[in-house]
């Protein structure tokens, strides 16, 4: 989970030099986009399923964070719109 944490803010931070540089594409922040969601989304489930019956009980936020990027993959399309953007790379 960390490694996964530690990547994606790394590549957050570059695409963030980058574009004060004025060298950012916005291809590169689909691309960041795109996974950051999809490995937030993955942790927030492999964390659920660690704390067990816990893992979907209000007093922990797990569930909290589980649920809101659940929400952001369902009703925003996060990864197919993202997706999209890329095709054209």
């Amino acid at each position: 989970m960390m490694t996964e944490m530690s990547l994606g803010m790394q590549a957050c931070l570059r695409v963030a030099r980058l574009k004060d540089e004025g060298k950012m594409c916005s291809e590169q922040v689909s691309l960041i986009k795109r996974n950051s969601c999809g490995k937030a989304l993955e942790i927030a489930r492999k964390a659920r399923d660690m704390l067990g019956g816990n893992g979907i009980v209000d007093e922990y936020h797990v569930i909290r964070h589980m649920l809101n990027l659940e929400s952001v993959n369902t009703y925003e399309g996060t990864h197919d719109i993202h997706a999209l953007v890329l095709e054209g790379l």
